[in-house]
């Protein structure tokens, strides 16, 4: 049997580059792969939140895809995105991301009717899993699916064969430490998808995180990561304090989205567009992201 916290490290839940047009910009997708693979993360994770999934057309969904598994290859593990509104929706994506070459599929509960109860939630993962051979990893991402995952039905989901992993981007502490305490004996490994809570998830035991500023400081994540491991409580603290000053760039601007989309059009990484309707920075917006990375960028 196959032991399921072999899933570790940093993986960036990468931006999808455009071109000005909004179209997938496949050159600059490379770009980005091989930057955060040189960085020495343990894989990527594509067609989530921050690669704007449920935004982009579906032919650029399944162009994202293949070209990341493509650039990726057998260098580190690649989670692909199948996120939905419907049970039937998320196992229609995985047959098409198992043409392309997908391995490991991430899936949120069905979010659109967002009174889910707990038991829909577990027979959700049970339909999804029992439909493939692929790997499923459960992505809990409340504050966008107003579907929450509770810590003791991740327990219940845990016991699924072929779920090898959870990510919790709930941005609560006192809820993954109950996830960590409850996954304690299971054979399923635990990634926190939360900038502000990575190194303390790691040294309290989780496997991983998936920060999205993974995608433009891979090393800051990844020498976290690596003093977690070894116990080196001061180093990941001050690398900890860093990413806290460096998170003030996501909140310039309307949205996120846009800042994420303008650090990596700086970086080489597809021009400075999100997906409709996300509005652009002004200027003076992006001047003030530019100001905050200049001091963090790593060459």
């Amino acid at each position: 049997m196959e032991n399921k916290k072999i899933y570790t490290g940093i993986i960036p839940p990468i931006i999808t580059p455009l071109k000005a047009d909004r179209t997938l910009d496949e050159e600059g997708l490379e770009k980005l792969i091989e930057f955060d693979l040189k960085a020495g993360v343990s894989g990527v994770f594509t067609m989530g939140s921050s690669g704007e999934a449920m935004m982009t057309s579906r032919e650029d969904w399944k162009k994202t895809l293949a070209k990341t598994v493509q650039c990726v290859g057998d260098r580190a593990k690649v989670f692909c995105g199948v996120i939905d509104t419907s049970t039937v929706r998320v196992i229609e994506n995985i047959k098409e991301a198992e043409q392309v070459g997908a391995k490991i599929v991430v899936v949120t509960p069905a979010f659109y009717l967002q009174n889910s109860c707990q038991d829909e939630i577990v027979r959700h993962y049970e339909k999804v899993a029992a439909s493939t051979s692929l790997k499923v990893v459960v992505y809990n991402i409340p504050g966008m699916t107003h579907a929450p995952i509770q810590p003791d039905t991740i327990r219940r989901i845990a016991d699924i064969d072929n779920v090898v992993a959870y990510k919790d981007s709930c941005a609560d502490w006192e809820s993954f430490q109950r996830v960590l305490f409850l996954l304690e004996d299971k054979d399923i490994a635990v990634f926190n998808g939360a900038e502000e809570l990575c190194s303390a998830a790691m040294i309290f035991g989780a496997q991983g995180c998936v920060p999205g500023l993974a995608n433009f400081f891979p090393k800051m994540f990844v020498d976290m990561y690596e003093a977690s491991q070894r116990g080196d409580v001061k180093e990941a603290y001050r690398l900890q304090k860093e990413v806290w000053a460096l998170r003030k760039v996501l909140s310039v601007g309307k949205h996120w989205m846009a800042a994420m989309k303008h650090i990596g059009a700086t970086m080489g990484f597809g021009a400075d567009v999100a997906s409709l309707p996300v509005e652009p920075l002004t200027a003076e917006q992006a001047a003030k992201i530019d100001e905050i990375v200049a001091r963090y960028q790593e060459k």
